[in-house]
């Protein structure tokens, strides 16, 4: 198993190519093909920001442990995960850990995440240098999330959805053909357009009071998360949920609100909704062999949640794809 620490990108990238006994050249590592394939590649874009890009796939287990930074104000570490498909095979999201994702945090807040053999990694993560972050956005005085991110000492994490616009400046990164020599400038330019969109995003949230994480919370709900993924057909039940967190039902709610956005509910039917999508996109199921997948005993009931997810009925979006 292949264990690597995420803290920075030209850091990550020399202690991955000598597990891989690879090397990097100009910024980029090449997977060896008994390892796996595909490649990493880091920018520095300035003294402030840096940028990794991920479109590989390993073949051993990776162990790796996100640090989000050295000091509570440091740097803001922000990781776009699956944000782009691969070119030569067809995306297939089978696990809360393949879903478009995009992570932002800051502080000592530190957890592992495991990865099986043949994981894909589509990803751009972001290191950012927080006084550098407040010169791209200005003050945001009037939104507690944005103000926390910017101002506060403590340690923060929030997770979001991947939005369509993220993904066409992530599909805008890694297809385009600009000059070698106009690179740091373009991709300088598409970090911080990434950032903005994110931003807008975070903007969405509720302005609420935010409390301070730790590790083992953090890696609890997250167990908790991938957990309740696990049988889809079957709607979370708080009080089991907390019990095995071994949190009471109002913490719970709260860390898990403030660092996806949402309830734990809303959370799995949007979750549970995409997995019906893709079912009927790529699976070619009927509507009704995935209503009772997803564990719907009322089709109609099944079609109105369905279209409240994804803007169409099921029937009408299974004959359009």
């Amino acid at each position: 198993m292949i264990t690597v620490d995420t803290k920075i990108a030209h850091g990550m990238l020399d202690r991955l190519a000598t597990v891989l006994g690879s090397t990097v050249e100009r910024g980029i590592l090449k997977i060896p093909k008994d390892k796996g394939k595909g490649y990493l590649r880091g920018f520095l874009l300035s003294n402030s920001l840096s940028m990794m890009i991920r479109n590989c796939e390993l073949n051993e287990d990776l162990l790796t442990i996100r640090t989000f930074g050295k000091l509570p104000s440091d740097r803001i570490m922000i990781s776009f995960n699956n944000i782009f498909p691969s070119k030569d095979d067809v995306q297939e999201i089978s696990n809360i850990k393949e879903l478009p994702s995009v992570q932002i945090g800051k502080g000592q807040l530190n957890f592992e995440m495991f990865y099986p053999s043949f994981t894909k990694f589509r990803s751009i993560r972001l290191n950012i240098a927080v006084e550098n972050l407040k010169e791209l956005v200005g003050e945001q005085k009037d939104h507690s999330i944005l103000s926390e991110i910017l101002d506060s000492n403590q340690p923060l994490l929030f997770e979001e959805f991947v939005s369509p616009q993220l993904q066409k400046v992530a599909m805008e990164i890694i297809e385009n053909n600009i000059p070698e020599s106009l690179h740091l400038f373009y991709f300088r330019l598409k970090a911080e357009e990434l950032i903005c969109l994110l931003f807008a995003e975070l903007y969405k949230r509720k302005t609420t009071s935010l409390h301070a994480l730790n590790e083992i919370d953090v890696q609890m709900i997250y167990r908790i998360r991938d957990k309740m993924f696990l049988h889809l057909d079957t709607p979370p039940v708080l009080a089991e949920m907390a019990e095995s967190a071994g949190m009471s039902e109002s913490k719970l709610k709260r860390l898990f609100k403030q660092i996806f956005g949402t309830s734990i509910f809303n959370y799995y039917q949007n979750f549970r909704m995409q997995e019906a999508a893709r079912l009927l996109r790529e699976k070619k199921l009927t509507v009704s062999e995935v209503g009772y997948q997803m564990g719907f005993t009322n089709l109609s009931h099944f079609s109105k949640v369905f279209e409240e997810h994804n803007g169409v009925k099921p029937k009408k979006y299974s004959l359009s794809k």
